[in-house]
Order: structure tokens, then sequence, then C-alpha cells
């Protein structure tokens, strides 16, 4: 890894126009890595042309916001695509225009693409494999790429949590904490929520529908959106609403989209590999935590189904 590491290093070092890029429906870690990347990038080279593509996530404004990007920016620049597992979840349709692409992830590299790749599916997070990248390059790491990478971590380790958390996630937590980042400014942000939010939570909650072999599930269509004034990005990231609950193996969060034709499926568990049912459904993600698309309500028994078998046939992480 550490010739992989060098190689993106020198291409940046070379390239005088990036595009940082990250998956659809963006999180934390697409954030934190993104944004991470593009402004160390603009620290260290300010001479270059640095822009971070994809559709805004508006509750992760505290951190950052995309650049207006068009076509021709893509034009010979050097694409640098992080926490995307494959092409179709890829925050934009012109990516291929670049001159060279390198991927930088941590999900099961099943559809490899790019002219560089990175991958090392055990770590917890990208942000974690892109904070060790810049640690470890003797260059300046300022306390706004140190906060946007931290947070990455801390989201998609659900808060150093999940089994991936290494001592090695921990160790580069640290350092970037040591550049001056204000964690509890990011966990108010992350965290902190209105008492409308906490009621429309409690409101979900009473939703929920629990289907057979211990698999719980919440619909939440356009209509029930509009009348309870809920955001769509909102409502889709409360999946673990269901996650404390010990008879609940499974948890699904499914959310109509309806400006863009679909219905968002959030998919977590305890310890169930649920990310094949999830690369079914149009999607893909972690063995416990994935997310999938569907265009009928009808579909929703179809990913039920599915992940009933992977209990019957016990399919867990060892």
């Amino acid at each position: 890894m550490e010739k992989i590491k060098a190689l993106i290093l020198e291409k940046i070092k070379n390239h005088n126009k990036i595009i940082c890029l990250r998956h659809v429906s963006p999180d934390g870690d697409a954030y934190g890595s993104a944004f991470g990347l593009a402004q160390f990038i603009k620290d260290n080279y300010p001479g270059k042309k640095v822009l971070v593509d994809g559709q805004a996530n508006p509750y992760l404004n505290f951190l950052a916001t995309p650049d207006v990007v068009h076509n021709q920016d893509y034009e010979g620049a050097l694409i640098i695509i992080t926490d995307t597992a494959n092409e179709e979840r890829i925050d934009s349709p012109y990516w291929k225009l670049g001159k060279t692409v390198i991927k930088i992830d941590h999900h099961p590299n099943k559809t490899p693409f790019g002219d560089i790749q990175w991958i090392e599916d055990e770590r917890v997070s990208a942000s974690e494999m892109v904070a060790e990248l810049l640690l470890e390059s003797n260059l300046i790491v300022s306390p706004q790429t140190a906060k946007l990478l931290l947070t990455g971590i801390i989201t998609d380790s659900n808060r150093y949590m999940y089994k991936k958390t290494s001592p090695q996630t921990l160790m580069l937590a640290s350092q970037l904490l040591a550049k001056g980042v204000d964690a509890q400014a990011i966990y108010q942000n992350l965290y902190n929520e209105t008492w409308q939010d906490a009621k429309l939570k409690n409101y979900l909650f009473a939703k929920i529908e629990y289907a057979s072999l211990g698999i719980a599930y919440i619909k939440v269509n356009h209509d029930m959106l509009v009348e309870h004034k809920m955001k769509y990005e909102q409502v889709k990231s409360w999946v673990n609403l269901m996650s404390s609950i010990k008879e609940f193996k499974i948890w699904v969060m499914f959310v109509e989209n309806k400006a863009e034709n679909y219905i968002n499926v959030s998919i977590r568990s305890s310890k169930y590999i649920i990310n094949e049912v999830a690369d079914k459904h149009h999607g893909g993600g972690h063995q416990l935590a994935a997310g999938a698309k569907i265009y009928q309500w009808d579909d929703v028994k179809k990913v039920i189904r599915d992940l009933e078998e992977v209990i019957r046939n016990n399919k867990i992480i060892e």
C-alpha cells in the first residue's frame, strides 16, 4: 500500500486541476474524505484548481458545500473518488472525462473502477484512509482538513462503536484532534437535535413494523414527509432509531424520494451480512450497513424476503 499512497501523492502534485468526488446521498464519511482531501490540496498547492462536485447534504453544511462544477471542468483533470464502491453510486455523470481516476475506498471491491485503486475493506471509513495518507505526507494538515476527516471517522464508525474500529482508527483520530479540532462542536452539529426532531422520531418509532425472524422496518412515503414537514435527507439517516431493540436482528428504513422517483432503502444489522441484499437492489455497502433503491412500494416485500433468507441461512460475521 505504501507504493500506492506515494503514487496518489505524486499524481496530486503533478496535476493542476483536481476534482474530488464521492457517492450519491452523501454521509459524513463521503463529505469528510472528499472535502478533507480537497482542503489538504488547497492548503499545500494554492496554485491548483481544486473542486468538489456532487449534490449537497444540507445537514452537513457545517462542514462544507459542493462547488458548481461543469462538464468541461473534468477535461484533463485528476479525478479522486472516495468512499464509493461502484460506478453507479458516483455522484457525477462526467467523471470519465478526467485524465486520471483514483479510487480510495473501504467497501468490498466487487466492481473495480479507476486507473489507480487503493482499497482496504477492513477499514472503518474512507476518511481514516485519507487521514493516514495526509498525516504521513509531511505536508500541512490544517485544522479544517482535520475537522473534516475526524467527522468522517466519527460518523462511519458510529462514534467508534463499530467492529472495524481499530487501534489505528483511534491513533489517527488522536493525531487529527491534535491539529486543533473542536470535537465537541462536531458532536453538537451531528447529534444535537431540536424538540421538533425528537417528536418526529417518536412518531416514526410508532410506525415500526415487525416482520418475521427479527426484521424491523419503517416505511415513510412522500405524503408523510409533507404532512409532518420532514426532510428526506434527514429521515433516511434515522435508520438507527431501531438499533437498540434486542429483538431486532436487521432493521430497515424505506423513505420515498419523490423528486428522483425512487425509494431509498437503508439497511443495518448487528451481525447479519446484508450488503449482498443491497447489491441485489441497486445498491451496496458494508456487511452490516448498506443502502439500496427500489422503485415501487410492492418491492418492500422482496427486500424483506431477501433479508429473511439471510437470517435463515445464518449469514453472520464470525
